[in-house]
């Protein structure tokens, strides 16, 4: 059928393509940027800066290049921990917050939601750890993987950085016509 030669010519397809093929409603398409800062309640209740030029000005500032990053010999997750004041998407990229239990393994339906809904609120597709502080018992690393694995292949959210596999993997090419990127 011609469906089928199609599916074998095209290596990839866009989000909208893989959709259509599966008779998948899209949901909204994502502009890649998270346009949000730690989630109000943590900010309130872990007395955290209320934007992230106030809190890394009110932490030491720096450059980024060289604050950004764990010293030679230190752990990436002890270097974050101690970011939690400064820079609040490093620390939630690998913790969650204190004293809440981190939750591992397959996303509940409820959880899959309460990601859409924060992505349609305040975007996605970078600071994941940001992102991550408004959905309970998850950390940046798992809310980018869980984007990757189920958000996008289930046609939930729509992102022009990535395009599809035949099989359904969401695989990252960066913005279209972007120097070195698909």
């Amino acid at each position: 059928d011609d469906d089928d030669d199609d599916d074998a010519t095209a290596a990839h397809l866009t989000c909208e393509e893989w959709c259509e093929k599966r008779g998948i409603v899209p949901g909204p398409k994502m502009g890649g940027r998270f346009r949000g800062w730690v989630a109000q309640d943590l900010v309130e209740s872990l007395g955290l800066a209320a934007s992230a030029a106030e809190a890394w000005d009110g932490n030491g500032g720096g450059s980024f290049a060289k604050a950004g990053k764990a010293g030679k010999g230190e752990n990436a997750k002890e270097f974050a921990r101690k970011m939690i004041k400064k820079n609040p998407n490093c620390y939630f990229y690998r913790h969650n917050a204190p004293g809440q239990d981190a939750w591992h393994g397959d996303w509940a339906e409820d959880e899959i939601e309460r990601f859409v809904e924060v992505a349609k609120e305040h975007g996605c597709g970078d600071k994941w750890g940001l992102f991550a502080s408004y959905i309970p018992h998850r950390v940046g690393y798992q809310c980018s993987a869980a984007y990757r694995h189920v958000i996008i292949p289930r046609g939930l959210l729509l992102d022009d950085q990535f395009v599809m596999s035949r099989s359904g993997e969401a695989i990252y090419v960066g913005k279209r016509g972007s120097k070195g990127n698909a």
